[in-house]
């Protein structure tokens, strides 16, 4: 079983169990083939596929210049958004910096930005009286 993770935009990322080997989905990918149904039903263009151990990565080639703005407006930037996703499920910054073609200090530096505005938003706790025995309730 291969593991892919198809990332059609800028923040989605789609994880699937297929039974190709990760040589053939690859190989297959970059010769400009969509060998599976959910790779068929992807935007027009050129796909690209990245081996990282046992997982492929499939995305759209991009077009150089600037990067595309989000339909959604967040705080996070699209990088962060992705460095995000993939560190929600489970992937080390070594993985994530290999699948985005990042240094690790990179994939570092957007989580810590992502917990600095997540910590941001979130409101003041009050400070609690340590005299106050319904604190601790």
């Amino acid at each position: 079983m291969t593991r892919l993770l198809y990332l059609p935009d800028d923040a989605t990322v789609i994880q699937l169990e297929i039974d190709l080997s990760p040589a053939e989905l690859v190989a297959a990918v970059n010769a400009g083939l969509r060998p599976l149904p959910i790779l068929r039903s992807a935007p027009a263009g050129r796909l690209s596929a990245t081996k990282v151990n046992a997982t492929v990565i499939v995305a759209p080639v991009r077009q150089p210049g600037r990067p595309r703005r989000a339909a959604e407006r967040t705080d996070l930037t699209r990088r962060q958004r992705q460095v995000l996703e993939l560190s929600s499920r489970g992937f080390t910054s070594a993985e994530i910096a290999g699948m985005l073609d990042l240094s690790r200090r990179a994939v570092n530096y957007h989580l810590s930005q992502v917990r600095k505005r997540i910590r941001g938003e979130l409101p003041a706790l009050p400070a609690s009286d340590p005299n106050d025995p319904t604190d601790l309730l």
